[in-house]
């Protein structure tokens, strides 16, 4: 499908509708003549698996956390150390898809007030709202009701995201959101000199450096500063950049892509996970203990995760592409479960607090028996998503993504 415009991209249409960029080489309207401003609009329901894949590994990440309440170090926590460790692909995934997302609808010109604007309604009163209701009913721990808390932990928990432990995300996703337009500038800057792939190396090591640091000042001067300096937009930054970069060349790294190996690329994403769930594990095996490692060990982890997320993004893709042609009830389920994953993302803590209560209740199980992590991991996805599903026809439920303006999963330009 191609549009013909004057001047500016024209509005974006339903969701999963993708703008590759303008056609400058040659394009010629239907008139005949060359057009600078034609744009190709391409269908690109990939992202919606993207998302799915990324929430369901984020529900992975916050069940198989738990690993720390076995007594002791056995291969059941070492085995959930492992999956917590190689699912944090999520929040890279996400923060990818943040970057191609926000390129797509804001390229050329645009009002910047109007951008802070829709960012604002888009991201704020979600946060807000479950700020408040994580500061309330708690669920770390065993779930429960809370009393008013004060008003500095209110802005405590507003300023650090830590209401409760999935909410830190939207810390940095709201300060990438303020700096997009001086990202995006800089990184025309460069584009147009022919150097963005060196930005993009450029980042990465600053990322790199970025984030052994906070390790390194965590583990010397306090675990506070890691939290401080883990919640910093420098330290996602590459995967933001990535996601512009891509969208910027879409036809290319589809292209890129399908030309690539899956054999070798699942290979190097295996390898990854390899490397930085042992850099995870050998020191809990040396300590017998699985609080025995200093934050200064992980700085090594910090230098391979690179090395694993990169080609696990490209193995998403690839599973993404080859679902979307393939299709059938398991395409179906991935591609909805993105679509509602922003709603996933925000009450799945609650979810997991509560069932894991009734699981103990019923069975007499807890977090130190192993048959309790996948149990609840299926349970919590299974009613996380049909609670979403539930909520999206009623009124006032825009925060759970529950009507078509803000049914925007992690990483879509009108969530996180």
């Amino acid at each position: 499908m191609v549009r013909w415009c004057s001047t500016r991209l024209p509005p974006l249409p339903a969701a999963g509708f993708i703008y590759p960029g303008f056609a400058n080489e040659g394009s010629i309207s239907p008139s005949g003549r060359h057009h600078r401003c034609v744009v190709l609009v391409v269908w690109i329901r990939e992202l919606e698996y993207l998302r799915g894949f990324a929430a369901l590994a984020v529900i992975a990440v916050h069940i198989s956390m738990n690993f720390t309440q076995f007594p002791a170090v056995n291969l059941p926590g070492l085995l959930n150390l492992f999956i917590y460790i190689t699912a944090h692909f999520a929040v890279p995934v996400f923060i990818f898809i943040s970057g191609w997302v926000l390129a797509l609808r804001y390229s050329g010109a645009y009002s910047v007030p109007a951008y802070y604007r829709r960012r604002a309604r888009t991201i704020l009163p979600p946060y807000l709202f479950f700020t408040a209701l994580y500061l309330l009913i708690p669920v770390e721990g065993a779930i429960r009701v809370a009393s008013l808390p004060e008003p500095g932990a209110v802005a405590s928990a507003l300023l650090m995201g830590t209401a409760a432990y999935h909410l830190w995300f939207f810390v940095v996703i709201i300060q990438l959101y303020l700096l997009y337009p001086l990202i995006v500038r800089i990184y025309e800057i460069f584009d147009r000199a022919g150097a963005a792939l060196f930005l993009l190396l450029a980042l990465l090591f600053c990322q790199v450096l970025w984030n052994m640091g906070a390790h390194a000042l965590g583990a010397f001067a306090g675990a506070d500063w890691y939290a401080i300096l883990a919640r910093a937009f420098p330290s996602h930054l590459f995967y933001f950049v990535l996601g512009i970069h891509v969208f910027r060349q879409t036809g290319w790294f589809r292209s890129a892509v399908r030309s690539l190996s899956p054999a070798w690329v699942v290979v190097a994403s295996g390898a990854g996970a390899l490397l930085i769930g042992g850099v995870w594990v050998a020191p809990m095996l040396l300590s017998s203990s699985f609080s025995g490692a200093t934050l200064a060990v992980f700085c090594i982890y910090r230098i391979l995760e690179p090395l694993y997320y990169i080609p696990v993004i490209i193995v998403l893709v690839m599973a993404a592409l080859r679902l979307e042609k393939t299709g059938g009830l398991l395409a179906d389920f991935f591609r909805s479960f993105g679509e509602h994953s922003f709603g996933i993302y925000l009450i799945h803590p609650i979810i997991i607090a509560a069932l894991a209560a009734v699981w103990a209740s019923f069975t007499g199980q807890s977090w130190t028996d192993w048959v309790t992590y996948p149990v609840l991991f299926l349970a919590t996805a299974a009613v996380s998503y049909g609670a979403v599903r539930l909520a999206a026809p009623l009124p006032y439920t825009g925060c759970l993504g529950g009507s078509s303006r803000f049914r925007r999963g992690p990483g879509r330009s009108g969530g996180t």
